[in-house]
């Protein structure tokens, strides 16, 4: 008798078999927490089943602290919504999950003081980070630990931003930053992203959202040398941008510039390797001349999409327009595209192209809801 095998000592492949026939993982787990070896048994059954680590919100806690101890060092992603959010689980992330480098979090008054101290406590691995406040979550804090994670390189965040987001500047390794204002009773959030932004040299992508774009005092960085995207919605332009001299794509979406001109004049002078322009702003930013002077200056621009406002069609314009694109076309990899916001300056374009030497440089399209 002294030689009785158990289930304790079969080998890992046969552990295999054998989770691999139970229901589902309710059941893995309560056979995995019952001997050390049996949790070795799932972690080799799991292998890297559990890399994206994701909650549901009936699961018992319990259970998931199983989990993150027998397979925490091959989680690299933790998603959690407000209402599944635990602070066992944050603390058991915390503790067995030293490879974790993203996290995507809804954040409410609940859970707010939580999150923050799960953020400085994983401040050593995060490199991508995702937080959504809920509408009735304000927390003064949550930016104040976010800025705190030195090595973040990608950075979305969406709810109410208080004078904390001024403490984004300590994140210098930012490649990729969204900043999305949602708070109520005001359309856009004043917020100096010149001197937010111009330490991080390595920003490569920047979206903003009901941002009033303005310039405080002291001393911020004029260029922006690595940035490629710039994404702005609903926001404000009240300030000059730093110059971004690799631009390539440029969204301002439903913007207002308080600048005369200058959505005209920064597009020009860091044209030299734009390929996407996405706008529709007030006032409108071209007449007739500024938009030839755009498509002729911007030689590797694939893509142009706006209304027109404030262009009047003519078949001179048109011919104009065909002649840059064909003097150009070396510059691009495909024909040009012209989406329009407006149905009837389309049709007219539409008519004078086919006047053209030239029309098949250039396709169009009406994008009805924009």
């Amino acid at each position: 008798m002294s030689n009785q095998r158990t289930i304790t000592d079969l080998p890992l492949e046969v552990l295999d078999l054998i989770f691999m026939n139970l229901r589902n993982l309710r059941d893995k787990l309560r056979l995995a927490q019952v001997h050390k070896h049996l949790g070795k048994g799932f972690a080799y059954h799991s292998r890297n089943d559990y890399k994206r680590f994701c909650p549901k919100i009936y699961f018992p806690v319990r259970l998931y602290r199983v989990l993150l101890a027998e397979c925490g060092s091959s989680i690299e992603e933790f998603i959690c919504g407000s209402d599944t959010w635990s602070d066992l689980l944050a603390k058991s992330i915390a503790k067995h999950c030293p490879n974790l480098e993203s996290v995507n979090i809804s954040v409410s008054l609940r859970n707010s003081i939580s999150v923050q101290t799960f953020l400085l406590n994983m401040a050593n691995s995060l490199i991508s980070v995702e937080i959504k406040l809920n509408d009735n979550c304000q927390s003064p804090r949550i930016l104040n630990a976010v800025a705190e994670l030195k090595n973040l390189r990608k950075l979305l965040y969406e709810g109410y931003m208080d004078r904390g987001v001024n403490q984004l500047h300590k994140l210098v390794a930012l490649e990729e930053l969204r900043l999305d204002y949602q708070g109520s009773g005001y359309r856009c959030r004043s917020v100096n992203l010149l001197q937010i932004c111009g330490p991080m040299t390595n920003l490569r992508c920047l979206t903003v959202t009901n941002i009033c774009i303005s310039a405080g005092e002291g001393f911020h960085s004029m260029i922006w040398p690595n940035l490629k995207e710039l994404k702005m919605q609903n926001c404000e332009i009240s300030s000059v941008i730093p110059d971004c001299p690799k631009l390539k794509t440029v969204f301002l979406k439903f913007c207002k510039c308080r600048i005369r001109g200058y959505v005209c004049s920064f597009i020009l002078k860091n044209g030299k390797n734009i390929e996407e322009i996405d706008e529709s702003c007030e006032p409108a930013p071209f007449d007739g001349h500024t938009f030839l002077e755009v498509i002729r200056n911007c030689r590797k621009l694939q893509l142009f999409s706006t209304p027109m406002g404030g262009i009047k069609i003519y078949q001179a314009l048109v011919s104009s327009l065909v002649d840059i694109l064909k003097e150009n076309e070396t510059a691009r990899r495909e024909p040009f595209e012209l989406i329009l916001y407006c149905r009837d300056k389309l049709r007219w374009i539409r008519r004078f192209l086919q006047r053209t030497s030239n029309p098949q440089v250039i396709h169009t399209l009406y994008l009805y809801k924009f």
